[in-house]
């Protein structure tokens, strides 16, 4: 797509966490430290509080807080926090690699197991540590027993960790009368706030560095002149984003990104004002309020004098019409003739194999119980969908769904309501936003595995696709690094979700795109 136009080896603004393109505020900074700090001994142990607004960077936060855990510091990441208490506890047992067996799975047994635990790792000089993610939908009675745990504590120390992270309702939810209890035992608040105008500036500028190929390494054959990264967005377009995004990181990766599509079928080598105006237009879809109004009083004009041609004037001189004119055959933009959802589904339920008969009307990723498979929804771009080199099902404007089937340098096949459809990648893009969906084949250890379990699953996958049945669990994250380079991935050695599906897409034999889709006539490049 747009990374050899702009001389770029990664695309700068996906909204998946990635450590690579972290840029951390003065307060994000403060928060990080703190954090880092509470788990050590000098921070003592209870709650502490991080709220921010949806895409301030509380995930991305949180990821690289545990990256720089000591190695002292046991961690039980809660992702799904809308549990029971009892619940809530086997999901503990299970992060901390500790086993049931015996209690009954009942509440006081599990706790007294817990306790004779973590007095054997507070002997052997080692933390505990509990971080509860979207802490805003942890139901009462869970919150309850999470306070109770941090009655769990020697003469000097409490034994016990507990990080809540969530949306400013958290904080709602914290001042009620009922769990004052709780929020007294709050011993560190945090609210991330969005950037201000100078460090969204900065942000943009830092992904665009991170994402730049090296000066000795620049596509000189690319049809624009070079442009320093630092240029590419002009102060004008810096400004628009920030209005629009008002700071929030995610909005400003998903902004920039379209941006940066927009000024490519351009052709220009900037972005400038008017490709964030335009791809604000395209995000939203919506219109000008101020536009609508003379748009409508136009059209109203136009009907009135209608009307009275109709009357003043004789009819046949109505009944002349001019000669019909062709629409320039360049300005013609292919349509898409989108199947019903459930079509596009049925579809790829079939490339999969899948049971006949399954239905999904929804654009929503099905659920696992119904596919038994994993589904992944992601904003990116044809790029990252072909190192997938699956078929997926593409979300488009209109909110229908078509099934992406083959893809090359410069066209795309989809399955449309007639049958296979070719058309060039730029009158996709016209019709298309980045939303995309995938089904991959998940085993049962990426689901209720512990983190041991993960790694050992990806181990064996490793062995398998690298043909090297010798391969140890130290020489994983070198492996997992060049598996990730060769992919498309950020090389972090980190075996996250989309690392997870791309590794399960290349071991198990599913279907692949095709990669000789039929060409389409120029007037549709």
């Amino acid at each position: 797509m747009y990374l050899d136009f702009f001389n770029l080896n990664k695309p700068p603004f996906a909204i998946t966490p990635d450590p690579a393109f972290v840029y951390l505020s003065e307060k994000h900074n403060e928060s990080l430290a703190h954090l880092v700090y509470g788990v050590t001994r000098g921070g003592g142990a209870g709650f502490v509080q991080l709220t921010g607004e949806v895409g301030t960077g509380k995930t991305t936060l949180s990821r690289l807080f545990l990256q720089q855990l000591p190695k002292d510091t046991h961690a039980a990441l809660i992702l799904n926090p809308n549990q029971s208490a009892q619940e809530l506890l086997v999901a503990i047992f299970r992060e901390f690699g500790l086993s049931t067996h015996g209690t009954g799975k009942q509440l006081d047994a599990m706790i007294n197991r817990l306790n004779e635990q973590l007095l054997q790792w507070w002997e052997q000089g080692e933390n505990a540590l509990i971080i509860i993610d979207e802490a805003q939908n942890l139901p009462q009675p869970t919150l309850e027993q999470l306070r109770l745990l941090t009655n769990l504590e020697t003469a000097e120390q409490k034994l016990l960790q507990i990080i809540l992270i969530g949306q400013p309702e958290l904080k709602d939810t914290m001042a009620r009368k009922d769990l004052r209890q709780l929020a007294q035992r709050i011993t560190t608040r945090f609210h991330l706030q969005p950037l201000n105008r100078p460090e969204t500036h900065a942000y943009i500028r830092h992904r665009m560095a991170v994402s730049s190929l090296p000066d000795n390494n620049k596509n000189t054959t690319a049809r624009q002149p070079l442009v320093h990264h630092r240029e590419i967005f002009t102060q004008p377009a810096l400004n628009a984003v920030y209005r629009h995004s008002q700071g929030i990181p995610r909005l400003i990766n998903i902004l920039c990104d379209r941006a940066l599509l927009v000024a490519y079928t351009q052709e220009s080598p900037r972005v400038r004002f008017r490709h964030i105006q335009q791809a604000q237009r395209e995000l939203h879809n919506h219109t000008n309020s101020h536009w609508y109004l003379r748009f409508l009083g136009l059209t109203l004009f136009i009907g009135l004098a209608v009307l009275s041609g109709w009357y003043l004037y004789p009819s046949e001189q109505t009944a002349q019409t001019k000669p019909e004119t062709k629409p320039d055959a360049t300005t013609q933009v292919t349509t898409i003739d989108a199947p019903p959802v459930n079509v596009s589904w049925q579809r790829y339920f079939k490339l999969w194999q899948l049971e006949t008969g399954l239905f999904w009307p929804q654009l929503d990723c099905p659920d696992i119980t119904l596919t038994g498979m994993a589904c992944y929804h992601k904003q990116g771009n044809l790029s990252q969908i072909a190192a997938l080199n699956t078929p997926v099902i593409l979300q488009l404007n209109n909110q229908s769904a078509v099934l992406l089937t083959g893809l090359t340098d410069h066209h795309v096949t989809i399955s449309t309501r007639q049958g296979p459809q070719t058309l060039s990648q730029r009158d996709l893009n016209a019709h298309w936003l980045g939303h995309y969906r995938v089904l991959w084949p998940i085993a049962p250890a990426l689901i209720d595995g512990t983190i041991s379990e993960q790694q050992q699953w990806a181990l064996s996958v490793a062995q398998i696709l690298g043909n090297q049945p010798d391969l140890s669990e130290a020489n994983l994250t070198p492996w997992i690094k060049n598996f990730q380079q060769q992919n498309g991935l950020h090389a972090d050695g980190i075996i996250g979700s989309e690392t997870q599906m791309a590794l399960a897409l290349k071991a198990y034999d599913g279907p692949q795109l095709n990669q000789q889709t039929a060409a389409v006539s120029d007037k549709n490049e």
